[in-house]
């Protein structure tokens, strides 16, 4: 049997609010265990495609993947949201406030413009 790997508990964030600089966000090592599940059912559609499995069972797995990556992804900007954007408001720092106002409307532009 494989040895399970151990990721790092993840670290509450502190509020640093306060000081907060452009490197200082939240751990996101939580996300770890659930990317290499999804990194595993990747692996698993590149062995389906190798056997010449039928085409609806690959396209099914696809769409696993894809709902498995998207529930990450939710997660990690509903911290962005809970910690940096919560910060940046807290800190009443107009121009701070303005480049996190900017970065969401980008990253949404982004995301809806598939």
């Amino acid at each position: 049997m494989a040895k399970k790997q151990r990721y790092p508990k993840p670290v509450k964030s502190k509020d640093r609010c306060k000081d907060q600089t452009q490197h200082d966000h939240p751990e996101h090592l939580e996300f770890l265990p659930r990317l290499k599940r999804a990194q595993g059912q990747i692996q698993g559609i590149e062995k389906m495609i190798q056997d010449q499995r039928y085409c609806v069972d690959i396209l099914v797995q696809f769409r696993a993947v894809m709902a498995s990556l998207r529930s990450i992804e939710v997660k990690i900007f509903e911290k962005h949201l809970q910690h940096c954007l919560s910060c940046a408001l807290h800190s009443q720092d107009k121009k701070r406030i303005d480049e996190k106002i900017l970065e969401l409307t980008k990253l949404l532009v982004r995301r809806t413009s598939l």
